[in-house]
């Protein structure tokens, strides 16, 4: 079940939010940077992320690969160190999390150490991060068959592109 407006409560708290950026730390933050091709991004935005230790919700840019799912700071800041690093093969469950947090727009990314809350921009952002984490981490858990594998690349080939004329457009 999905909400289709914030809560009242959590509107201005929302509005906020997406305002600001904030800084978290991370054990992560002493791991050198992964290296992120464009070819690999299934899909990158801004989400709200819960922080481990304080629970609060701070802005993140989340970024999905076919084998992570990593959040920045900072938009396409791919050099630095992410504030968090996922490995989808360790993934058991991705789905909408209103229930459990009680904010619209949220979702969980649940690892055996973790679960991760998420919260995005509306419902139709939050059911395209579920669907593509989730078919990330099924995509990650099997071996493509060598036609599957060309097939594939020519396909990230082709959204890289798109995706570089998009930005020279902006």
């Amino acid at each position: 079940p999905g909400c289709t407006a914030a809560h009242p409560a959590h509107q201005a708290e929302l509005r906020a939010a997406w305002g600001k950026q904030g800084s978290e730390s991370s054990c992560i933050a002493t791991m050198s940077a992964p290296r992120i091709r464009p070819s690999d991004i299934r899909k990158e935005g801004w989400v709200m992320k819960e922080s481990s230790f304080l629970r609060q919700y701070r802005k993140r840019w989340l970024v999905l690969t076919p084998e992570r799912l990593l959040t920045f700071s900072k938009k396409q800041a791919y050099s630095t160190s992410p504030t968090e690093d996922v490995d989808l093969r360790q993934c058991g469950t991705v789905k909408s999390a209103e229930d459990l947090t009680n904010r619209p727009f949220s979702f969980t990314v649940q690892v055996p150490e973790r679960n991760f809350f998420l919260i995005a921009a509306d419902d139709a952002d939050r059911n395209e991060w579920v669907a593509a984490i989730g078919r990330a981490t099924t995509e990650s858990r099997r071996v493509r068959s060598y036609s599957e594998e060309v097939e594939y690349q020519e396909q990230q080939a082709r959204l890289a592109a798109a995706r570089a004329l998009q930005a020279e457009a902006q």
